[in-house]
């Protein structure tokens, strides 16, 4: 009896990792080559100026659904098999649970009642070190606890902006269209800290967090805007109408959305001098390479 016991969760877990890998395996399952759609598409998405983030968002939805119906099916699936192998099991367990008196709570341990406070403990020598990291690059102690804070503001203002665009029924709407800036300026922290510092702490923010802060120019297309200013390989461009770029899809960004005719100023460092100009270039493609 007790062998029987243990053979039917063994059958059933092998059944189910083999309906699982089956349908994993197969090339073509609906979730399988969604995903793989997905993934082109994604990757053709980043690779495209001005990906269009609610399609995207719209499939990532749909894949979501698909997975948790065929992750239904599979538990419906295994819980039909366990009756049928076992049809006692089920309902002897369903007496037993009726039948017997209800078990006293243990006592909790020294160790579980410990436990709450070690954990806020953790979390507090955690922040510790995160303020300690911002101090060493220059700042002062209430500016680096204001970051740290800031930093966790922004991931739960974050998740606050995708669960009203996830629950947006029209996502083509002012509303819809405000969200997708917000998403996207907040996916970068640096974007935000950017309106949150002043110039010399942004620039002690940067390097603190490590990662790069100006875009270096490899090459410049001949006759190109970029070229005619003056520019060459070597030289670095800061901001870009006035946001700050840190490589080529930054750039990219702000390029398009600035309307043709229109000239648009530019923040440079040339290459050997530390001091940066600001010059003004034409709407449009630059001509520049990374």
């Amino acid at each position: 009896m007790n062998l029987h016991r243990h053979a039917i969760p063994l059958a059933v877990s092998l059944l189910l990792a083999g309906a699982a890998a089956a349908y994993w395996g197969s090339s073509d399952t609906p979730v399988a080559s969604t995903i793989r759609e997905l993934l082109i598409s994604d990757s053709a998405g980043a690779a495209a100026p001005g990906g269009d983030l609610a399609k995207r968002v719209q499939q990532l939805e749909k894949n979501l659904e698909q997975t948790l119906r065929i992750q239904g099916q599979l538990l419906e699936l295994v819980n039909d098999l366990s009756d049928r192998l076992d049809p006692e099991s089920a309902l002897g367990d369903v007496r037993h649970a009726a039948l017997g008196s209800p078990p006293e709570p243990e006592a909790a341990t020294p160790q579980q009642r410990s436990r709450p406070h070690q954990n806020a403990n953790r979390f507090e020598r955690m922040r510790e070190n995160q303020i300690k990291h911002f101090t060493d690059a220059g700042f002062s102690y209430e500016r680096a606890a204001f970051i740290v804070d800031k930093q966790e503001r922004i991931q739960y203002e974050q998740m606050q902006f995708s669960y009203e665009y996830h629950h947006l029924q029209d996502k083509r709407s002012t509303r819809a269209k405000e969200l997708q800036e917000k998403l996207q300026t907040y996916s970068n922290p640096r974007r935000v800290f950017e309106q949150e510092l002043n110039r010399e702490e942004y620039e002690q923010y940067l390097t603190a967090t490590g990662g790069r802060t100006e875009f270096e120019i490899g090459a410049i297309l001949e006759s190109a805007p970029a070229h005619d200013a003056g520019l060459r390989a070597g030289d670095k461009i800061i901001r870009y109408n006035n946001q700050r770029v840190f490589h080529m899809g930054d750039l990219r960004s702000q390029v398009y959305q600035v309307a043709p005719g229109t000239s648009v100023a530019v923040e440079i460092q040339r290459q050997g001098s530390s001091a940066p100009e600001t010059i003004y270039l034409p709407a449009g493609p630059l001509g520049i390479r990374h």
